[in-house]
């Protein structure tokens, strides 16, 4: 007993530094996917439905199977509405349509600025305190994106540009529902049941724009690789959002925060490894502004948490 008891603890002490790797490897092939489905064709509104349509059913087996209660009066309804299609639709679609022309790995960097974006916007609407450690975080992560996008040869091309720029919109946007998720969550929700419900309201409004604007995507019609990749895309969403609750609870928010890193790092190498893309210099370099202003950010808070 006493030589099995360190060897589980050990196990126990690993597990969320697995998890946390398979979450940030996993969620950083969002970029990798919407690029093989946009140059395959597929239009953006008609990945999100398929890809959200897919997780809420998946989702919804998990609470069926684990008896979640899934809330439905107006908090709830209104916490779907806005997490559905200001976390999800507007942000994905995005992501789906820029990364027709971005490299996978300028896009994996991009991600990563949310939550200094989510302390900008907590500290305008005043649920968070002006902190110097934290401003000069987000100082140093914006540097990284004027790295990313601005000098010459940081893109692949000049003309790049304004789709770059527009591109910082899908954090942006992460980072508002961030604020609202933080502000307007239902008590009594569960996480999972939440995920659920804004999940079937992107499905569902994906489903409407794609239909009036004449882009929804068949995809029993001459089902191929971008069919695929779709449904393998929504299985991982449903991963992701499994994984993160996991690591939540068995690490914490502050521990589950390091994911960004490894979502930069693993989105950088899927573009490498499916698109052949080289990272410059410039992009190292901003990778490196955007890991210390996160880490400064996340830093700052967690002793701001410590000492409350």
């Amino acid at each position: 007993m006493s030589g099995r008891e360190p060897e589980s603890r050990q196990i126990h002490r690993l597990l969320p530094v697995v998890l946390l790797v398979v979450l940030g490897a996993l969620w950083s092939l969002g970029p990798a996917a919407a690029k093989f489905v946009a140059i395959n064709g597929v239009p953006p509104i008609g990945m999100v439905f398929w890809q959200t349509f897919i997780g809420g059913n998946l989702l919804l087996a998990v609470c069926l199977i684990r008896k979640i209660p899934i809330g439905l009066d107006r908090a709830y309804l209104r916490y779907y509405a806005v997490m559905g299609v200001f976390g999800i639709v507007l942000p994905y679609s995005l992501m789906f349509f820029v990364m027709r022309d971005l490299p996978a790995g300028l896009m994996s960097v991009l991600i990563v600025t949310a939550p200094l974006i989510t302390y900008l916007i907590a500290l305008a609407v005043r649920i968070e305190t002006f902190g110097p450690r934290r401003a000069g975080g987000v100082m140093l992560g914006l540097a990284g994106v004027a790295v990313l996008v601005l000098p010459k040869g940081s893109l692949p091309s000049p003309d790049l540009l304004p789709i770059a720029l527009l591109a910082i919109i899908t954090p942006a946007l992460w980072a508002a529902t961030n604020v609202f998720a933080e502000t307007a969550r239902p008590k009594e929700g569960n996480s999972i049941a939440l995920a659920m419900g804004g999940v079937y309201v992107a499905a569902a409004t994906s489903l409407v724009l794609a239909l009036s604007s004449g882009t929804f995507h068949p995809i029993w019609d001459g089902f191929g690789p971008a069919d695929w990749v779709i449904i393998g895309y929504g299985m991982v969403t449903v991963a992701t959002y499994i994984l993160y609750y996991t690591v939540i609870t068995l690490a914490g928010a502050v521990y589950l925060a390091q994911v960004g890193y490894i979502v930069t790092l693993t989105g950088v190498g899927w573009g490498a490894w499916f698109f052949s893309e080289r990272p410059s210099v410039w992009l190292w370099l901003a990778v490196l502004l955007v890991f210390a202003g996160v880490a400064l950010v996340n830093y700052s808070r967690s002793r701001k948490r410590d000492a409350d």
